[in-house]
């Protein structure tokens, strides 16, 4: 029987580059998602957020290390704060966000762990 935990998955600050929110998910578990993004800054500020696998290392999701794109140059007007749901991570995927401006954006992904 799965079990199902509320969590909070992970969370960056002052986003300036692509970074990953939290670790990859673990073997036997999935992650179903909500995303809250909140520009900090006084400039509108472009999103861009991706679920990866395992061999994302750096810089924007290309090729096989990106399994999906879940928002590309979304723009954040400013003191906006935009929630995204309805993602879900398998086990080893994880969740990749960019700023378009330096510092731009803080990131918060909960959600429910499911233990399968």
């Amino acid at each position: 029987m799965a079990t199902r935990i509320e969590s909070q998955f992970g969370f960056t600050t002052a986003t300036t580059s692509y970074v990953q929110v939290g670790s990859d998910v673990a073997s036997g578990h999935a992650w179903n998602l909500l995303l809250n993004v909140t520009n900090i800054v006084s400039t509108v500020v472009k999103l861009q957020a991706f679920v990866v696998d395992t061999s994302w290392t750096t810089g924007l999701p290309t090729g096989g290390a990106k399994v999906a794109a879940i928002a590309f140059d979304l723009p954040i007007a400013v003191g906006d704060v935009v929630q995204i749901s309805g993602i879900v991570l398998a086990a080893t995927q994880g969740l990749v966000v960019y700023s378009d401006t330096a510092s731009g954006l803080d990131v918060i992904a909960c959600g429910v762990d499911v233990t399968l």
